[in-house]
C-alpha cells in the first residue's frame, strides 16, 4: 500500500503484508488462518475494513475466522464541520480517517463554509484557518489511498455569516447570513467556490447546502426587486447554482428543510405536510435531497419524512446526527438511540446515502473526536446489521484502540439526575453551568442544589478513570473532568449566594467569597486542558474565542468574590444583582416551580442579560 500509517496505527501495515487479497463481485470476504488472511472485495473502503476485523480477531487471541458482509448503504459518509471556529487540522484528519477506513467508510465530506482559500478572494475565510489548496490536496491524496473520496460540501445561499462581517461581500448581502439571488456578483463568487473544489479534489460529488434559509428576498432583495414568493426566488437561484456545478462536472446534493418548510408554511417535520404533484414538479431531479434529522425518536417520523421526500424526488439521501454541537460534552445516548431507530427505516426505504454529521455550533466547543461511537454504530449497521453495544464494544476497540462504554461516559457532564437518557433530556445543562453568571443566575431557577454538586463529583471521579484507560484519546476524560471538577462547586454557587445574601448572612457570604475564588482557580485547570485538548485536533484559528469565553468566565468568578467580600467586610451596602428575582426561562413542563434543564446553545445569551 502507498500509504504510511501513524504510530497509533502501526500495526496496519504488518496485517496488509499478512493479506492476499482476490477480486470479489460483490461484498466483503474475509478469512483469517493461522496468521494469514485472504480478503475478497469489490471497493477499496472494504479492504480496510478487512483489515479492521484482522485486527480485531489478532487482539482477540484468534487462530482461525471468517467474516462475509454485504454493506446496506452504498455510500457510508462523515460529515466534519470545519466552519465553526473549530478547524480540523490535517493530521486530525488523517488519523481520523484510518478508524474511518477500519470501520469501512468511503466518504468524507467536509463542511465549509468559508473555510478554504479561493484565488483572488483574500476576505474569504481570512482568519478563520481556511484549508488551503495544498492542504486539502494532502487529504485528497491520503483518503484516496484509505478508500475515502474527499467530498466537498459548501454553502451557496445561507449560513454565510462570516463573510458578511466584511465589506468585500457587502454587495451580495441579502439579510442575515443569506447571500442576495438578485446579483450576478453572487454567482461569481459561487462559481469559484465550485471551481476551487473542481480543482482541488477528484470527487465530481458536491453539496450545495441550500438550508436554513427562511428569510431569502427578505432582505436587500426585497428593498430592490421588491416582493416575491420565496419558491419562486429558491427555484430560480437553485438553477443557477445547478447549471454552474455542472459545468464543472459535478452532481448535487442538498438539504431538503427549505421545500418542506415553503410547501408546509410550517416547520421541517410538520405533520400536517401533503405532497401534490405539482409541488414535485417543482423540485429539480437532478439533485439528491438529504433528508436530516437529529432529534426524532420514533419510528413513525422517519417513515413519514422519508415516505413525503420519496414523492417529490427519486434522489434521496439521509443524514443523522453525532452530537457534538451543544458545548463542551456530546450527547452520545441520544446519538446511539436515534440512530438505532433511523438506519433500519432508512433500509426499509433503501436509501442509499447515508450521512453522519458532527456539527459544532457556537463555537466547537466539544472535542472532534467525541463522535466516535456514533460513526461505529453507522457502519455496523451498514456492514453487519448490528448495533448492540456488546457487539460495539468490539467493533470500536479493533478500530480505534477505544472502549465504546467509556466513550458514552462523556455525556456524563449533561446528564444530571434530572436530565436522564434515554427519555427526555436537555443538550446543555453543562455549558449554561459553567457559563451563567454567579452574581446573575439566568438558569438558577432550572438547577437541583439537592443532586448536582455530587452528581458532577461523582461524574469527575469516572471519567479521572476512564482516562487512565483509554488508549489514545485520554485527554477527551481529562478535560470534561476537569469540567466537572468546576461545575461541582459553581452548579450551585448562586443559589447560595442570593440564599445567604437574603439572611443578611455575611459570614457565609465571606465563605462563599473564598469558593468563588476557588472555582476560577479551577476553572483556569479547564481552560488550560481545554487548549490542550484544541490544539491537539484543530487549527489555531477559533481558540481565541474559546480563551475569550473561559478567561471571561473566570474574571466575573474572581469579581464576583470581591464584590461578596466588600459586602461581608462592610464596604459595600448592597449586591444589586442579588436583588432581582429569579425567573423560569421555560414554566411550560413544570409551571410555577422549577422546570427540568433546558437545551440553551448561546453563549453571549447565556452569560449576561445585556446586549454583546
Amino acid at each position: 500500500m502507498n500509504i504510511t500509517f501513524p504510530e497509533k496505527f502501526s500495526d496496519l501495515q504488518k496485517l496488509a503484508d499478512k493479506a492476499v487479497c482476490v477480486p470479489g463481485d460483490g461484498g466483503l470476504k474475509v478469512v483469517w488462518q493461522d496468521g494469514q488472511a485472504q480478503i475478497e472485495y469489490s471497493q477499496k473502503s472494504e479492504y480496510f475494513r478487512a483489515l479492521g476485523w484482522i485486527r480485531q480477531w489478532i487482539r482477540e487471541g484468534k487462530k482461525q475466522e471468517s467474516r462475509k458482509e454485504e454493506r446496506s448503504f452504498q455510500h457510508l459518509t462523515y460529515m466534519v464541520d470545519c466552519s465553526r471556529n473549530a478547524v480540523p487540522s490535517v493530521s486530525f484528519l488523517k488519523d481520523l480517517m484510518v478508524s474511518m477506513a477500519l470501520m469501512g467508510y468511503d466518504r468524507l465530506m467536509l463542511y465549509t463554509e468559508d473555510t478554504y482559500e479561493i484565488e483572488g478572494r483574500p476576505f474569504f475565510g481570512w482568519m478563520r484557518g481556511r484549508y488551503t489548496r495544498q492542504e486539502l490536496g494532502e487529504l485528497e491524496e491520503w483518503g484516496e489511498a484509505l478508500g475515502i473520496e474527499l467530498v466537498p460540501c459548501i454553502q451557496t445561499l445561507a449560513h454565510l455569516n462570516a463573510i458578511f462581517r466584511w465589506k468585500a461581500f457587502a454587495g451580495i448581502h441579502d439579510t442575515g447570513d443569506i447571500l442576495s439571488t438578485g446579483e450576478e456578483d453572487t454567482y461569481a463568487l459561487i462559481e469559484d467556490m465550485v471551481r476551487t473544489w473542481a480543482e482541488t479534489v477528484k470527487s465530481r460529488v458536491i453539496n450545495i447546502g441550500m438550508d436554513e434559509a427562511e428569510m431569502i428576498g427578505r432582505g436587500s432583495y426585497l428593498n430592490r426587486y421588491g416582493y416575491e414568493d420565496r419558491l419562486t426566488i429558491m427555484r430560480r437561484h437553485l438553477q443557477r447554482v445547478l447549471s454552474i456545478c455542472e459545468k464543472y462536472g459535478f452532481t448535487c446534493m442538498m438539504w431538503s428543510d427549505m421545500f418542506f418548510k415553503m410547501f408546509s408554511g410550517e416547520g421541517y417535520y410538520s405533520k400536517n405536510l401533503q405532497i401534490t404533484p405539482e409541488q414535485k414538479n417543482q423540485i429539480p431531479q437532478n439533485v439528491e435531497l438529504i433528508y436530516w434529522d437529529y432529534y426524532s425518536r420514533d419510528e413513525a417520523t422517519y417513515v413519514r419524512m422519508i415516505e413525503n421526500h420519496k414523492k417529490l424526488s427519486d434522489r434521496i439521501g439521509f443524514a443523522g446526527g453525532a452530537w457534538k454541537w451543544n458545548g463542551y460534552a456530546p450527547l452520545l445516548n441520544h446519538s446511539v438511540l436515534a440512530s438505532r431507530i433511523a438506519l433500519p427505516v432508512c433500509k426499509r426505504f433503501g436509501i442509499g446515502n447515508v450521512i453522519v454529521t458532527g456539527w459544532g455550533d457556537d463555537g466547537g466547543e466539544a472535542a472532534q473526536a467525541s463522535i466516535l461511537p456514533v460513526l461505529c454504530l453507522y457502519a455496523e449497521s451498514c456492514y453487519a446489521d448490528r448495533t448492540d453495544d456488546s457487539w460495539l464494544e468490539e467493533r470500536m476497540h479493533a478500530c480505534t484502540g477505544e472502549s465504546y462504554t467509556d466513550f458514552l461516559r462523556l455525556d456524563l457532564p449533561n446528564l444530571t439526575p434530572d436530565n436522564p437518557c434515554p427519555g427526555r433530556v436537555a443538550v446543555s445543562p453543562e455549558k449554561y453551568l459553567l457559563y451563567q453568571d454567579s452574581l446573575l443566575g439566568i438558569y438558577d431557577r432550572h438547577v437541583d442544589p439537592e443532586t448536582y454538586p455530587a452528581h458532577f463529583k461523582a461524574a469527575a471521579r469516572e471519567l479521572a478513570e476512564a482516562a487512565e484507560r483509554s488508549e489514545n484519546y485520554s485527554y477527551l476524560f481529562k478535560t470534561l473532568h476537569a469540567l466537572c471538577r468546576v461545575l461541582k462547586l459553581k452548579c450551585d454557587l448562586g443559589l447560595r449566594i442570593r440564599d445567604a445574601y437574603q439572611r443578611q448572612d455575611r459570614a457565609e457570604l465571606s465563605r462563599l467569597a473564598d469558593r468563588a475564588s476557588k472555582t476560577a482557580a479551577r476553572l483556569e485547570e479547564f481552560r488550560r486542558k481545554c487548549r490542550k485538548q484544541w490544539f491537539l485536533e484543530n487549527k489555531a484559528f477559533g481558540w481565541e474565542v474559546l480563551d475569550l469565553r473561559l478567561g471571561g468566565a473566570k474574571t466575573r468568578l474572581e469579581s464576583a468574590a470581591e464584590r461578596l467580600q466588600d459586602y461581608a467586610n462592610g464596604k459595600i451596602d448592597r449586591i444589586e444583582e442579588l436583588e432581582e428575582p429569579r425567573l423560569l426561562l421555560d414554566e411550560r413542563e413544570n409551571p410555577g416551580y422549577r422546570t427540568l434543564p433546558l437545551g440553551d446553545n448561546t453563549w453571549k445569551n447565556m452569560v449576561s442579560a445585556s446586549v454583546i
